[in-house]
């Protein structure tokens, strides 16, 4: 599934709120799947396409240079991940 909005890579946190015409501090509350800290609006987030968890991009190695790049985000958890027979 899908969750980017320009077609062209995998959804930021930034481009999210750009979407719902947010901005960061209604979001106060997203914590990052993998250290769960909370959102601060100066940080590069990326969405995992799989289990739809938030990251700090520096949490998971992804610049926002390189984020640019990626269709669809796997986090470090759902990469590791066997499918089912």
């Amino acid at each position: 599934m899908q969750k980017d909005f320009d077609g062209k890579g995998s959804k930021t946190i930034q481009a999210m709120f750009e979407e719902e015409g947010l901005d960061g501090d209604e979001h106060g509350d997203t914590l990052c799947g993998a250290c769960v800290d909370n959102y601060a609006s100066d940080e590069f987030w990326i969405c995992c396409d799989m289990c739809e968890k938030w990251f700090h991009g520096i949490c998971v190695k992804i610049t926002p240079a390189r984020a640019e790049h990626i269709k669809h985000y796997k986090c470090p958890s759902c990469s590791n991940k066997r499918a089912r027979p």
